[in-house]
């Protein structure tokens, strides 16, 4: 595998003409980098992103527009933990409205699929499969180019929890006690 570094990274999600797919299966993403949005979530405070579009949303809006598709699953076991509720409260709320196919995969609520590993990738036009690697708490440490990837792998992976997964507006709308407000 090659590390990736964010050029070559950010190639990848440009030169994408078909699909941008991404596979998340941690309860907690970045809490050091992402710890004072969460404490400001978690302390009430307004969502900074009302009204805003960020480069991440521009990328999908874009990308949509051109007639990719970005979509992902986050395999998740409730009930929510304090970062998974801001996650899907600031963050996939807008990033639904930018136009990204957003799906939840409650393994408490439908069983975890066989042969689903806890494996995060990006799967780009299904031919290209960067692993992200993060530490044992979550927190970011690198992406890693598949070289040769097994893609019927990828595809699997992707299949298996896209079938049991429900799109994010439903989920959210069903579990209103995960709400802030």
């Amino acid at each position: 595998m090659a590390k990736l570094d964010d050029d070559r990274f950010e190639a990848l999600f440009t030169s994408s003409v078909k699909s941008v797919f991404r596979l998340e299966t941690l309860p907690v993403y970045n809490p050091v980098s992402e710890g004072g949005k969460l404490r400001a979530y978690m302390a009430g405070e307004p969502c900074p992103r009302v009204g805003v579009v960020t480069p991440y949303m521009r990328r999908i809006m874009d990308h949509v527009a051109q007639g990719v598709r970005r979509y992902r699953v986050h395999v998740v076991h409730s009930p929510l933990t304090d970062y998974l509720r801001y996650e899907m409260e600031w963050g996939y709320s807008f990033n639904a409205r930018a136009g990204e196919e957003i799906l939840i995969l409650d393994t408490a609520e439908h069983g975890r699929p066989d042969g689903l590993l806890n494996e995060d990738f990006w799967f780009f036009d299904e031919s290209h499969a960067v692993r992200m690697i993060y530490r044992e708490d979550g927190e970011y440490l690198r992406s890693e180019l598949v070289e040769n990837p097994d893609l019927a792998h990828y595809r699997a992976q992707r299949d298996l929890a896209l079938a049991q997964a429900v799109p994010f507006d439903q989920y959210w709308s069903a579990h209103p006690q995960y709400h802030r407000d």
